[in-house]
């Protein structure tokens, strides 16, 4: 009887383990075609002919920023934060010369802020569609400055009848704490070389400098002038219109009996008042209609890059690279994701570029305000060994490299600056903070014993003796110097000239190019350009772009998220746009951002502070 029921437990044991087996194995099947299914992707067919609808969704930028996991994860929420700025001219400009692609429509409501110098450089890719002969339209609810600078490009303007416009033009405005925290029994000791770094003046000032509002003054109004001749130019307007309509907007608009669309258009800036659905009837007229929708034949941008790139890949690939190594965002120290330009993550790029030999050339494209001083100081010994090696090395500025940002520009065997970009801000500044009044105030006092007379300072109970203070001035003092000899080898310019147009101070790309502190002005295409023909290459070169490689299950993971952020979408389960206070927090946060992620060794920072809204 025992051995019978061992055989039968043996029996319902060996069935059982095989279940097991066989359920592994088909949940091992189950995961491998769901991985299949993730990477694969749906054909995507171009219309013939059809409309490219450019629709970028929150800011524009060189750089996306944070991880593309952190990103995924994110745009389960909602729509994407950020569009690449390169998307949108690498589609224009393909679509110019597709004969399937017979329009370009712009929808610009769902783009938030960008820098003039990204706005032109879209653009202008626009303007060379329009030299094709097909037509650009622009359609919107309402245009902020930063989107109808994109709609004025186009043949024709459409705003809603219930939509708006309204040209603010541009400020600089800082929110100064200096009377606050001195209520609150907290000062701030800073150091710096030159009135013009202005860094951290919000801190320590109640109201901002003269020589801040001067140099503020100068770069407004040259970006507020290149902004309005460019507006006068696509709207057969003159600049001082465009002034005009700004300045006197309350007393036009009672005219106009408080018609924000119809002043829009009898003041030339639109063409026509039409609701949404009176623009696809258009759009229909214009390329046809879509049997499945209705609505006209089209195919937004991202679809349209992922069907031409899948085409680009499916080819033989053996052509010489120009590689384009993208330095975004505040400097800092170490491994930093994307949107942040980490000393060690910048290098590993530079290192890739240095050491593959299908890369004949390398375009640094440059839009940071600075950082840590280390930092700046590591990316620049770097770009200098991959100089070595022969391979050029052309720098191309964004809308701001200033400071840290200019400092890694110096290696470049060529610097091409956008008319519009905010450059220079040659200098160095430290600041500690002190909060030992503020504790006084609570009955508490700092107080023991150090092995030196050093020991208990740099502290902020403590606060900053005099001896400590002399030392971080002459740290500063010291790495100002070296920032001064290091632009006067890179740019061959004597240290007095130099000292008249350092300090700190700003320039915008025009001035930089008279100054000497840039060789060329020019776009992201034109640095390009330049580096293959220092390289001497042949027509028909690659550009590629480098990144930080993802693992494969980072990348599975991306598309996952990212298909199930799609289904979110389509079925209206995100939440749409930002809330009032979020908006403002943004606004208010870029400032108290950069004082809590700096970290330099020295505390020293080559930082600009740059911001032209």
């Amino acid at each position: 009887m025992l051995a019978l029921l061992r055989k039968v437990v043996g029996v319902i044991w060996g069935f059982l383990d095989g279940l097991r087996k066989t359920m592994h194995l088909i949940l091992m099947l189950f995961v491998l075609v769901l991985i299949l299914a993730l990477l694969s992707s749906a054909p995507i067919i171009v219309p013939d002919p059809s409309a490219l609808v450019i629709s970028p969704t929150g800011e524009l930028v060189d750089e996306l920023t944070g991880t593309p996991l952190d990103r995924a994860l994110e745009d389960l929420g909602g729509q994407e934060r950020e569009t690449l700025v390169r998307d949108l001219v690498e589609a224009v400009d393909r679509a110019a010369g597709d004969d399937r692609i017979q329009a370009l429509v712009l929808r610009l409501d769902g783009m938030g802020g960008a820098g003039l110098t990204k706005l032109n450089r879209v653009g202008d890719a626009i303007a060379r569609f329009r030299q094709t002969g097909k037509r650009v339209v622009a359609t919107g609810g309402g245009y902020s400055q930063g989107q109808y600078l994109l709609a004025s490009a186009a043949d024709e303007v459409y705003l809603h009848p219930l939509g708006s416009l309204f040209l603010r033009g541009f400020g600089y405005y800082r929110l100064f704490m200096g009377e606050a925290l001195d209520k609150l029994s907290v000062d701030w000791y800073v150091f710096r070389t030159g009135d013009h770094k202005t860094l951290y003046d919000n801190l320590t000032r109640t109201a901002m400098s003269e020589a801040e509002k001067q140099e503020a003054r100068i770069l407004i109004d040259q970006l507020w002038q290149a902004y309005r001749k460019r507006i006068a130019d696509a709207r057969s307007l003159s600049p001082e219109a465009v002034q005009e309509f700004s300045d006197s907007y309350l007393d036009r608009l009672r005219g106009a009996d408080g018609d924000m669309a119809e002043l829009a258009r009898q003041e030339g800036f639109v063409d026509e008042l039409l609701a949404y659905d009176e623009v696809e009837q258009r759009l229909i007229e214009l390329v046809g209609e879509d049997a499945d929708s209705g609505s006209f034949r089209q195919i937004d941008f991202r679809d349209y890059l992922t069907t031409l790139r899948l085409t680009d890949r499916a080819g033989v690939d053996g052509r010489d690279e120009v590689a384009v190594i993208v330095a975004s965002g505040m400097i800092l120290d170490g491994d930093q994701p994307p949107g942040t330009v980490g000393s060690d993550s910048i290098a590993t790029l530079i290192q890739e570029a240095r050491d593959d030999d299908a890369v004949k050339a390398v375009v640094l494209r440059v839009d940071s305000g600075g950082g840590s001083q280390f930092a700046s100081d590591v990316i620049l010994g770097e770009l200098e060994q991959l100089r070595k090696t022969g391979k050029p090395l052309v720098v191309s500025m964004g809308d701001t490299a200033a400071s840290g940002g200019y400092l890694i520009s110096l290696a470049g065997d060529e610097i091409w600056a956008n008319p519009d970009t905010i450059t220079g801000s040659i200098g160095v500044i430290a600041a500690v903070p002190a909060v030992d009044r503020a504790l006084g105030r609570l009955g508490m006092r700092l107080d023991g014993i150090g092995t030196t007379r050093y020991s208990g300072d740099f502290n902020p109970a403590s606060g900053l003796s005099p001896e400590a203070q002399e030392i971080l001035q002459l740290s500063v003092e010291s790495g100002y110097r070296r920032f001064l000899d290091q632009v006067s080898s890179a740019r061959s310019l004597p240290i007095d000239t130099l000292e008249n147009v350092a300090g700190g101070r700003v320039w915008t790309g025009r001035d930089a190019l008279n100054l000497g502190l840039v060789d060329a002005l020019g776009d992201m295409e034109d640095a390009v350009a330049a580096a293959a023909a220092r390289a001497e290459l042949a027509p028909g070169y690659k550009v590629r772009y480098l990144h930080k490689a993802l693992s494969f299950g980072d990348a599975v993971a991306v598309r996952a998220f990212g298909r199930v952020a799609a289904a979110f979408q389509a079925m209206e389960l995100a939440p749409r746009g930002d809330g009032l206070v979020e908006m403002w927090l943004r606004r208010l946060a870029p400032e108290a951002r950069r004082a809590l992620e700096l970290r330099d060794p020295r505390g020293l920072y080559y930082d600009c502070l740059c911001g032209i809204r």
